[in-house]
C-alpha cells in the first residue's frame, strides 16, 4: 500500500460559511472536486492530456459523509488514495480533516471511468494509468465507530 496523496491545504474563508459560521454543503463539494483533480494530476491525468486523447473523467457514483461541521476561519486538509483499480474504472476515496485538531470532517467516496467525447461511451484504461493509480492504493482502514465518534 502507498502513502495518501495530500490533495488540498486551505481555510474556511467568509465567503464559504452560513450565517451561523458553518462551511457550507457546496464548499464541501468544492474541494473534494479539487482534490479529484490534484489526486488524477499524481497520475498523470491532466485536462491538457484528456483534451489531446477526446476523453473526459465521469463520476458515476459518489457517496459523501459528513462527520463534523467547518466553521469560518478552521484550517482544512485533504488527504485521497484509490481504494480499487479496474480495466474500465478507478475507485477514490477523498478525507478530509481539520489541520489544528487532526479529527476527520468528512469524506467523499468515489467511483469514475474514462469517456469518450466522441462516443460518450466508457474506454478501458491504459495498463499505464493503472500503474500509476495502484501506486498510490491505499487502505480506508479507520473503524466506521471510530469515524462517528
Amino acid at each position: 500500500m502507498s502513502d495518501w496523496v495530500y490533495t488540498f491545504k486551505g481555510a474556511v474563508l467568509a465567503s464559504e460559511y452560513d450565517s451561523s459560521s458553518y462551511m457550507n454543503s457546496r464548499m464541501y463539494v468544492s474541494r473534494f472536486d479539487q482534490a479529484t483533480w490534484l489526486l488524477l494530476h499524481a497520475i498523470g491525468l491532466t485536462p491538457a492530456t484528456m483534451k489531446q486523447q477526446a476523453l473526459r473523467v465521469a463520476i458515476v457514483r459518489q457517496n459523501y459523509q459528513f462527520l463534523r461541521e467547518l466553521r469560518g476561519g478552521e484550517l482544512v486538509q485533504v488527504k485521497s488514495g484509490f481504494l480499487a483499480v479496474g480495466q474500465k474504472y478507478f475507485r477514490f476515496l477523498h478525507q478530509m480533516f481539520d489541520e489544528e485538531s487532526g479529527a476527520m470532517v468528512a469524506t467523499c467516496d468515489c467511483v469514475a471511468v474514462q469517456a469518450s467525447l466522441e462516443t460518450n461511451q466508457s474506454v478501458p484504461l491504459p495498463q499505464a494509468l493503472q500503474d500509476k493509480a495502484r501506486h498510490h492504493l491505499v487502505t480506508a482502514n479507520t473503524p466506521m465507530n471510530a469515524l462517528l465518534g
